[in-house]
């Protein structure tokens, strides 16, 4: 059958099983040892994201699904003003559809009608990804990704290369304690607010995101610790960590939300979470940070060493006052953006 003959359309109720049994016979067939995608985390991560669904199908006419291209919409602030974006993250084709990537072929066709229905001003200022390396050559050639860190630089630290983690605690504030939250309350809503204005550009790191991103998933085993204030309850800083993130043994520094200048936060958040990849058996802790924002530096300074990354940021503009520069030097991201829970 011709992709011609595809019905292209946005996802409707009811398609989920049609999705998951593309998605599964795709990923298996170069991967024995891949296990079944369970509906339940497709429909957390499409259908219970707070900020929407934007699935773009290839259908055949006899309703068999055979080109999928998705992305997870976040709600954004951009210099104070709430706007949306929509992060690629799964985009697959049935391998009796898959013969190069011809402009009239099923997965640029599903593509580009994505594109042209939520790649609008209107519905999204922007879009973005992680693509790896792959991907990345793909999407610049032929669908407008334009790099803003490609690599991405990650911070990490060899736990095997060090006898002690002295380092990580320097100039670590001693007022306050460290303390494991098992949800998100109305302290990480006041914490955020207190954040946002350091931010120029940066997905609302809000107790709805974070409680869907994180308390929520169903296929990553999150912690949360935060840094209290000296003499109460109020939350001074927050991380977020994941064990074993993509397979090895990697503590990854999911989330964090740490004033751009509070280098005592920093030192005892990292202090607490390196302790805690050592107990766990981890063979690194890492995070990613934009250079530009303090943080960067002060996680390097504390014993974190600057590495090119498997992944790679790119971007594509909607929003006509939006600048590829500008982005550049003012967006703010962490590994909890990515597509890898």
């Amino acid at each position: 059958m011709s992709a011609s003959d595809l019905d292209i359309r946005p996802y409707a109720p009811g398609d989920e099983a049609g999705i998951l049994e593309l998605f599964n016979a795709v990923f298996a067939e170069d991967d024995p040892g891949y296990a079944d995608r369970a509906e339940a985390a497709w429909r957390w991560e499409y259908l219970e994201n707070p900020a929407g669904t934007q699935v773009v199908l290839g259908v055949e006419p006899q309703g068999r699904i055979v080109a999928q291209y998705a992305c997870l919409p976040a709600t954004v602030q951009i210099e104070g003003r709430r706007d949306c974006c929509g992060q690629g993250v799964d985009s697959v084709v049935h391998a009796d559809y898959r013969r190069g990537l011809r402009k009239d072929g099923a997965w640029l066709r599903t593509a580009r009608f994505y594109f042209d229905h939520f790649g609008v001003p209107e519905i999204n200022a922007y879009g973005y990804g992680f693509p790896n390396d792959k991907a990345y050559r793909v999407g610049v050639k032929l669908l407008g990704y334009t790099p803003v860190h490609a690599p991405v630089k990650t911070l990490a630290r060899n736990l095997f290369a060090f006898d002690d983690d002295a380092a990580c605690a320097a100039g670590a504030a001693r007022e306050g304690a460290v303390i494991e939250l098992e949800a998100f309350d109305e302290r990480v809503d006041r914490l955020w607010s207190r954040l946002e204005p350091e931010l120029p550009m940066s997905i609302v790191r809000d107790r709805a995101y974070l409680q869907w991103r994180y308390t929520r998933c169903p296929v990553g085993d999150y912690r949360v610790f935060a840094l209290t204030a000296p003499g109460g309850d109020e939350l001074r800083a927050l991380c977020v960590t994941r064990a074993d993130w993509g397979g090895p043994p990697i503590l990854a520094l999911a989330e964090w939300m740490v004033a751009r200048d509070d280098e005592g936060a920093c030192a005892r958040l990292l202090e607490h979470v390196v302790g805690v990849g050592r107990e766990g058996g981890q063979a690194r802790v890492e995070i990613w940070l934009p250079t530009w924002h303090e943080q960067h530096r002060a996680v390097a300074e504390r014993g974190f060493l600057a590495e090119d990354c498997h992944s790679n940021l790119c971007i594509v503009i909607y929003a006509p006052a939006l600048t590829l520069s500008w982005a550049r030097e003012n967006w703010f991201f962490t590994i909890g953006d990515s597509d890898v829970f």
